[in-house]
């Protein structure tokens, strides 16, 4: 089982070294994408707890994760607000 891990601030990929920068929590299209990829069409469960973020880097986790070619199972761990329930919706 391959987890996705989704937590803190939803971002876009050119901002996310930003966040890295500071030591704050956030999650890329770019990091789920990697994630995806390295899980190789099997089960993948994405577990959320975030309050929210961009919501263009949100919708496109989510046609990342309605693409996927695999089951993807959703965790919403606490909070799942903003463009986190977005992806959210994507199973």
């Amino acid at each position: 089982m391959n987890v996705i891990d989704i937590r803190g601030v939803i971002v876009p990929d050119d901002d996310l070294w930003i966040y890295e920068w500071f030591e704050m929590t956030a999650t890329s299209p770019r990091a789920v994408r990697d994630a995806l990829d390295k899980a190789g069409g099997g089960h993948v469960v994405v577990t959320i707890n975030s309050g929210g973020g961009d919501v263009r880097a949100g919708q496109e986790i989510y046609t990342l994760l309605r693409e996927y070619p695999g089951s993807v199972q959703i965790s919403i761990q606490s909070m799942a607000a903003s463009a986190a329930a977005i992806i959210a919706m994507a199973r």
